[in-house]
């Protein structure tokens, strides 16, 4: 039995280009905006809205490293990667969609398809669902287009009378000075039945100041053939923003920005200055949260609620409990903390750590893929790496790990401590690992600790002092 139901649409995403003007290293779709590649935020929206949509990725440059970032990141929908040896423009790139098996597929299943640029980071989900509805029967292609003050770099929208049918898109350097006052223009974001879209990109020609290949072109095919096109202006210019340049990058992240902030305050966390935090889209914060001005948060950071995260906070990847207070300057990266935790001010946290309910972590304090136990507090000026440090330890300033010595033990060249419960560490010590402070143990201030200290143990480990009356006058100037 023959199903009545529409077919699932299929879209073609523009992955090729080399980006020149954005003078980066990496091919232009994969450049961070907040955090995340612009070509992500793309598949992001498609996996919010379409998720059973079939992809086609047009690559071409650095092609690889593309496919490769693409399948670390999972998506449920299949990706079918095309190459675009040539970048031949707009046209070509989807030809060689179409000519391949997945095009063949989409015109054998009568489908809509949907093209994309791979540079438009702020397109949103209503935008992506109005432009997958199927077309209507008879229709060729529906095109989006945007009214801009500034119209500089974008095809051109020309009708039959100023809101009559649409006739052509010309590209800015293919338009006359006439052509280049019109406001109305084409934002790369199209619909097409699949068979009139495989047969016109094979019909392409390249007569125009680029030599490129237009898919704009289809336009005046489908109204020489007087085909059915539907066109549709967004309201919202910015949601269809390109990026083309660093600066335009800048402006995209801003915007994009804005957007992330405004959902987490209507969500119930409080922003002291709005306009001062970055944010990244995949960042989740509960209510209740409080947020100071200068805050970063990047990657897949969570924070609990009734948390405050005070100025100049920088974390990234890591989840933070509820309650906790994380004061002025702190920086994480990849590490967990538990609940009622306080960390700060100018704390720091490498990859790899966890502190655990109630701890505290003070000003000047550093961890490098350590555990801390419950209640246990490392108040000021201390390094901690390589450790697993129990429950309510108590260790005074100054206090260091020498995790690392140049031996290799069991293939390793970093070595572990491991403070067990209740210890308590005087000011100004060392613990040369592999080493092991037992259960309840002392270390006196001062001490350097090389063997395993048992537990209730006090180790002392320094030399004694010795005091030499009226010698301080002989190291003192003549006359003095």
């Amino acid at each position: 039995m023959v199903s009545d139901s529409p077919p699932s649409p299929s879209i073609v995403i523009l992955a090729a280009g080399l980006g020149k003007r954005m003078f980066s290293t990496l091919p232009k779709v994969l450049i961070p905006v907040c955090g995340r590649p612009m070509l992500f935020q793309i598949l992001d929206r498609i996996s919010e809205v379409s998720p059973r949509s079939r992809v086609a990725m047009v690559v071409g440059h650095q092609k690889d490293l593309v496919i490769e970032r693409i399948r670390e990141q999972g998506y449920p929908f299949p990706v079918s990667f095309v190459e675009q040896a040539e970048q031949k423009g707009t046209g070509h790139a989807v030809k060689c969609a179409m000519d391949a098996e997945w095009g063949k597929v989409a015109v054998d299943r009568k489908e809509t398809v949907l093209v994309l640029p791979g540079d438009l980071p702020l397109m949103t989900p209503e935008l992506l669902r109005e432009m997958l509805e199927p077309l209507k029967r008879g229709t060729a292609m529906r095109v989006l287009t945007a009214v801009l003050s500034d119209p500089f770099g974008y095809g051109r929208i020309v009708r039959k009378g100023k809101k009559g049918g649409l006739l052509r898109i010309v590209e800015e350097k293919d338009a006359t000075p006439r052509e280049k006052l019109i406001q109305e223009v084409g934002v790369s974001i199209y619909s097409f039945q699949a068979q009139f879209l495989a047969t016109g990109v094979s019909q392409l020609k390249n007569q125009n100041a680029q030599k490129e290949y237009y898919l704009t072109d289809l336009v005046a095919s489908a109204v020489s053939k007087k085909r059915t096109i539907e066109t549709r202006i967004w309201e919202s210019p910015e949601d269809v923003r390109g990026v083309n340049n660093p600066f335009e990058l800048s402006l995209a992240a801003e915007i994009l920005n804005a957007r992330v902030v405004k959902k987490h305050a209507l969500n119930g966390v409080r922003f002291m200055d709005l306009k001062s935090c970055r944010i990244d889209p995949l960042v989740e914060i509960e209510r209740d949260v409080i947020v100071y001005p200068g805050v970063v948060l990047e990657g897949r950071t969570r924070i609990g609620s009734a948390t405050v995260v005070g100025p100049n906070v920088h974390l990234k990847n890591m989840t933070i409990g509820a309650g906790c207070e994380v004061k002025t300057g702190t920086v994480g990266e990849d590490s967990k903390v538990g609940d009622q935790v306080k960390l700060g001010p100018y704390a720091h946290l490498r990859p790899g750590s966890e502190v655990k309910n109630g701890a505290k972590i003070g000003n000047f304090v550093e961890l490098k893929k350590s555990s801390i136990g419950e209640g246990s507090s490392i108040a000021h000026l201390s390094y901690v790496g390589d450790a697993e440090v129990g429950a309510r330890v108590n260790i005074g300033c100054g206090f260091v790990t020498c995790n690392y010595d140049g031996r290799e033990i069991n293939g390793s060249r970093k070595h572990k401590t491991v403070i067990e419960d209740d210890v308590f560490v005087g000011s100004d010590c060392q613990a040369v690992a592999p080493v092991t402070l037992k259960r309840g143990s002392f270390i006196a201030s001062g001490s350097t600790i090389t063997e395993t200290v048992e537990a209730e143990s006090l180790a002392i480990a320094r030399a004694r002092q010795v005091n030499k009356p009226g010698y301080a006058k002989k190291l003192k100037p003549k006359g003095s």
